[in-house]
């Protein structure tokens, strides 16, 4: 091991995980690994992490935390632009961690925070409570739909989709394959956003709750 190493803490062994999982990949995330990038021993990190479910979590805490909160001033929809713009800045600054992010449930603290900021912006939107979940829930399936999709195209680079074997055969594919295969990913997430944002509208002028 490197005797030029920092003192270990709990903070350098979470930013030297994200380190990993960046250039790497989160599969190959190992505390071993880990210990090698640091210049120690595997089992000295567990001093500071008990095991690796406890520093995975760590991992989303800090991921979550780097996410700027809105202004709580802001109007309800400005503040969900804001949620789904800074999920899409860090889940671009850190895409091997993108699934484990959006699948983690709300045990962290930056988690909850983020989770409960979308649920008060649909509550002032004028929404029922029922439709608060179900609005909170479209906001998750669409944004996490659209960063997955962006995340994941530079790795299918398979050539122009009208070039393909058989998709001749496919009258509507082969006529629409050159334009679905260019994507301009911040116009298309900004689409998104701006669509689930007026179906939140329309719906809340239908259900909108008593004063």
């Amino acid at each position: 091991m490197s005797t030029d190493r920092q003192p270990l803490s709990r903070a350098a062994i979470v930013a030297a995980a994200i380190t990993v999982i960046d250039r790497d990949g989160l599969e190959r995330l190992s505390m071993r690994r880990l210990g090698n990038e640091l210049g120690y021993e595997a089992m000295a990190l567990y001093k500071h992490v008990t095991d690796k479910a406890a520093l995975l979590d760590a991992v989303i805490e800090a991921a979550y935390a780097e996410m700027t909160p809105p202004d709580p001033s802001d109007p309800w929809d400005d503040r969900i632009r804001h949620a789904a713009r800074e999920l899409r800045r860090v889940a671009l600054c850190h895409p091997e961690l993108l699934i484990a992010m959006i699948t983690s449930p709300p045990a962290c603290p930056a988690v909850r925070t983020r989770i409960d900021g979308i649920l008060e912006a649909l509550d002032e939107s004028g929404l029922g409570a029922d439709d608060v979940v179900r609005s909170f829930r479209l906001f998750v399936n669409l944004t996490s739909g659209a960063l997955l999709s962006e995340t994941t195209a530079a790795r299918q680079q398979t050539g122009p989709l009208e070039n393909q074997v058989g998709v001749d055969e496919c009258r509507a594919l082969a006529e629409y394959g050159a334009a679905l295969a260019s994507c301009d990913f911040d116009v298309e997430f900004d689409d998104t956003v701006e669509t689930f944002i007026r179906l939140s509208q329309l719906n809340g002028s239908t259900t909108r709750r008593p004063a």
